[in-house]
C-alpha cells in the first residue's frame, strides 16, 4: 500500500491493480482502496481524478472494437512521455476499458505534458456521424455544417464565432481554455480562424480539437487527418499541432500536416519559417526524435518502422488542395485515388491491384465532377472505369 503514497494521477493509471480495480471491481480491491485513501487522505484527489478520466472514456451502452479503440485513438494517450503511460496504452488495447472519444462520446483533450501541465475539460457528447460536418461546442451544443466548404471564426475573446455569417456566442468564465471540436467529413472542407487569428484549413476526412480561447503558455490544437496551418507569431506562445505519431511547435509559419489514421504515413511540409518536429518513439526504450524543419522540405514517417525522411519538394504538390487542385508528380495511382475518395466522399475499387502502380503527374481540378476526374485520368494512363448502382466505382486496366 505504501507504494501509493506518492503516486500521480498517471501513475495510478498505469498501474495494473488500479486499472483491474475499475474495471472488474471485487470486494477486496473496494476493501484495499477505501484502506488506502482513510491511511493516505491526501492521495483522495489523485485517486478520484484517476477514475474520472477512465470514465470519461467508458460508455454503458456499446463498445468499440480493442482494434477500433487502439488503432484509432492511440495517439491520445501516447502523448504523455512517460514509459509507465506508453504501459497503460498496451493494457488499455487489452482490458478494452476505454471508449474511442470521437467516435462515440467524450469530446476530450487531457493531455498530460511536464507532470500535469496541461488539463483540459472533458465534456460528454453526442455520437458523431461520419457523414455530418458540424462544430461541437464546449457545452456539447452542435452547429451543423451545411455548405461543402464553411468558414469558422473566433473572436479574440473566445466568446463569439461566426459560422458562415450566423453569429453564436460562448459562455467563456473562470479563466479555463474550454474545448471546441471541428468535424470535416469526406466530401468537404472547412477554413477556421482562431482567437489569436491563425487560419487552419482542414481538409475532407479530419478533425481539429481546439479552445475557444488560448489561455496558456502554448496554444495547443489536435488534429486528426490533413490540415494547413497560417500560424499568428506570438513569440511568447509556441503554437503545437499534436498527432498520434508526431507534434509540431512553431511560433508563427505556413505549413501543412497529414497524419490520417489509415495512412501508413504522416507527413508535415513546411512552406514558410521553421518547425520544430517531436517525432514519438514506440516502446518503454524508445527515445523521441528531435527534427528541425526548414522551409520547402518534406518530412515523411513510416508509422510502422518508425524511420523519417526529409527532402527537398515544391510545397504547393502538397497544399494545392485548399485552392481545390490536386497535384502530383509521379505519384501511384492508389495514392491519388485515395485522396479523390476523400474530397468526392466516394468509394472507388481497383479491380486490377497493379494498376495502383501506375505513376501520375499532373494537375486535377476539383472543381470537376469526380466522373470528369476520373476521365483526365484515364487519358494520361491506360485504365478505365464503370460506376455501379450504389454509386461505387470500379477502375480496371483498359
Amino acid at each position: 500500500m505504501n507504494k501509493y503514497k506518492n503516486y500521480t494521477p498517471e501513475d495510478f493509471l498505469a498501474d495494473d491493480y488500479f486499472i483491474q480495480w475499475l474495471n472488474d471491481p471485487a470486494e477486496e480491491h473496494e476493501e484495499f482502496w477505501k484502506s488506502f485513501v482513510e491511511e493516505f487522505p491526501e492521495q483522495k484527489v489523485n485517486v478520484e481524478q484517476a477514475k474520472f478520466i477512465v470514465s470519461m472514456f467508458q460508455h454503458e451502452h456499446e463498445k468499440l472494437s480493442l482494434d477500433e479503440t487502439y488503432d484509432i485513438w492511440n495517439g491520445v494517450l501516447r502523448n504523455a512521455k512517460r514509459p509507465k503511460v506508453r504501459k497503460l496504452v498496451r493494457l488499455l488495447r487489452y482490458a478494452a476499458v476505454l471508449l474511442l472519444m470521437f467516435a462515440s462520446g467524450a469530446l476530450a483533450f487531457y493531455l498530460y505534458e511536464n507532470s500535469r501541465e496541461l488539463h483540459y475539460d472533458l465534456t460528454e457528447l453526442s455520437e458523431t456521424g461520419s457523414n455530418e460536418a458540424k462544430i461541437i461546442l464546449s457545452d456539447g451544443s452542435e452547429v451543423s455544417l451545411e455548405q461543402k466548404e464553411s468558414a469558422i471564426t473566433y473572436a479574440s475573446s473566445g466568446n463569439q464565432l461566426v459560422v458562415n455569417n450566423d453569429t453564436i456566442n460562448q459562455n467563456q468564465q473562470d479563466g479555463r481554455e474550454y474545448m471546441n471540436k471541428v468535424i470535416i467529413p469526406y466530401g468537404k472542407k472547412s477554413m477556421i480562424t482562431l482567437s489569436d487569428g491563425t487560419r487552419v484549413w482542414l481538409n475532407a476526412g479530419s478533425q481539429l480539437v481546439y479552445p475557444s480561447v488560448f489561455l496558456r503558455k502554448k496554444r495547443e490544437v489536435m488534429l486528426i487527418g490533413e490540415a494547413y496551418f497560417d500560424v499568428a507569431v506570438n513569440k511568447a506562445k509556441p503554437f503545437i499541432v499534436r498527432t498520434s505519431d508526431m507534434n509540431v511547435q512553431v511560433l508563427g509559419t505556413r505549413f501543412d500536416v497529414s497524419a490520417y489514421p489509415e495512412d501508413d504515413f504522416v507527413a508535415a511540409i513546411l512552406e514558410e519559417g521553421s518547425v520544430g518536429l517531436e517525432i514519438k518513439g514506440h516502446g518503454v526504450m524508445a527515445q523521441d526524435q528531435q527534427i528541425l524543419l526548414r522551409p520547402n522540405e518534406k518530412l515523411s514517417l513510416n508509422k510502422e518502422s518508425r524511420e523519417t525522411t526529409v527532402r527537398m519538394v515544391d510545397v504547393s504538390m502538397y497544399t494545392s488542395w485548399k485552392e481545390g487542385v490536386l497535384k502530383s508528380e509521379s505519384e501511384d495511382l492508389n495514392r491519388l485515388i485515395k485522396k479523390i475518395e476523400r474530397y468526392y466522399n466516394i468509394h472507388i475499387t481497383l479491380k486490377d491491384p497493379l494498376v495502383g502502380g501506375y505513376k501520375i503527374s499532373g494537375k486535377l481540378d476539383l472543381e470537376k465532377s469526380a466522373e470528369e476526374v476520373l476521365n483526365i485520368i484515364k487519358l494520361t494512363v491506360p485504365i478505365d472505369w464503370a460506376k455501379k448502382s450504389n454509386g461505387d466505382f470500379i477502375v480496371m486496366k483498359k
